[in-house]
């Protein structure tokens, strides 16, 4: 299936994908940017997307990084050039659970329109970007999807027991929630994990434009 056009463009263009994650770079900005290599799991049936900070929803495709940062704060940040550009800001706060720092990305694929393509979390991470606006609150960032901390048995009990190889070691991809765009493309989400042993350590949220 040939993927092409809006929040994909990036995921399958420019660079060869590499075969792991590389540690020296953010892992869920890295998932958002690069994707995963190998095989998505399909969802017949999955939780409906209902993307929420401090109750103000955000919707893909519509929400912009301006709207993210009148919310939150931060300055919009680009990386490359002309067709191959991307922004994203990125929040470093505690986690309202174990008080542990995390990182939370927001990814336009486009960097004209800087419409929201994807969301990524981080959990502990090595270190934080002079570029990532310092948040005293918990980000309050909920996706109606198994989120940062779940266990793997919360991700087979939502999504399946996942079959596909994303490609990478201890990484796992869902696609769901298609929707025609006009034109043969179609719309999916996915959603990527960082697995570890038994849990997530980044999660995102991508939606993808395909053509059949």
């Amino acid at each position: 299936m040939h993927r092409s056009g809006l929040a994909a463009a990036l995921l399958f263009t420019g660079a060869a994908l590499a075969a792991t994650i590389d540690p020296g770079q953010p892992p869920g900005l890295m998932l958002l940017v690069n994707g995963l290599p190998g095989a998505a799991n399909e969802v017949a049936k999955a939780p409906a997307l209902d993307i929420k900070v401090r109750d103000t929803a955000l919707t893909l495709e519509t929400t912009t990084l301006a709207d993210v940062a009148n919310l939150l704060g931060g300055e919009i940040n680009q990386t490359g050039e002309s067709e191959n550009a991307w922004a994203w800001l990125c929040y470093a706060s505690p986690d309202a659970n174990s008080g542990g720092a995390t990182l939370t990305w927001f990814f336009a694929a486009d960097a004209g329109t800087k419409t929201l393509s994807g969301i990524a979390v981080e959990f502990a991470p090595d270190e934080v970007t002079d570029a990532c606006t310092r948040l005293d609150a918990p980000l309050d960032l909920t996706t109606g999807l198994p989120g940062l901390g779940a266990p793997v048995a919360d991700l087979d009990s939502a999504y399946g027991k996942a079959t596909a190889d994303s490609g990478v070691p201890g990484t796992v991809s869902y696609m769901f929630g298609s929707r025609p765009v006009g034109n043969g493309l179609v719309s999916r989400t996915e959603a990527k994990y960082i697995t570890g042993d038994t849990h997530i350590l980044a999660a995102s949220v991508m939606s993808v434009v395909e053509q059949d």
